[in-house]
């Protein structure tokens, strides 16, 4: 099997929203969201290689050496396994990031060196 490298991708907006809504919610809210997630990654765990998580502020570092803060659409990632790119895809078509507003999910393959 391959390796393919999943990027949950959303506007920064509705990441700056969700992250404003969670705030407001309760635990047993917040727990319901996360048994989502749980059920689903069961659910293909077949697949899945590294769970990966959530990301948070990045650094921009540039060739001239600098480093400054940067924000971007990245807000999580996870790495699986299929026999092809169209079959790791079809994966996440359940995917509960779905409820992120405009999310989407890149996949692409993990190349040998």
């Amino acid at each position: 099997m391959k390796k393919f490298l999943a990027v949950f991708v959303a506007p920064i907006e509705a990441y700056d929203a969700m992250k404003k809504e969670m705030q407001n919610k309760s635990p047993e809210d917040k727990k319901k969201e996360m048994e989502s997630w749980m059920q689903w990654m069961e659910h293909h765990k077949a697949h899945i290689v590294d769970h990966g998580g959530g990301v948070g502020g990045a650094k921009r570092v540039t060739g001239d050496g600098k480093i400054t803060d940067s924000r971007n659409e990245i807000g999580g990632y996870m790495l699986i396994q299929a026999e092809n790119a169209e079959e790791a895809a079809a994966i996440f078509k359940d995917s509960p990031h779905f409820g992120v507003h405009s999310g989407a999910i890149e996949v692409m393959e993990i190349m040998g060196m």
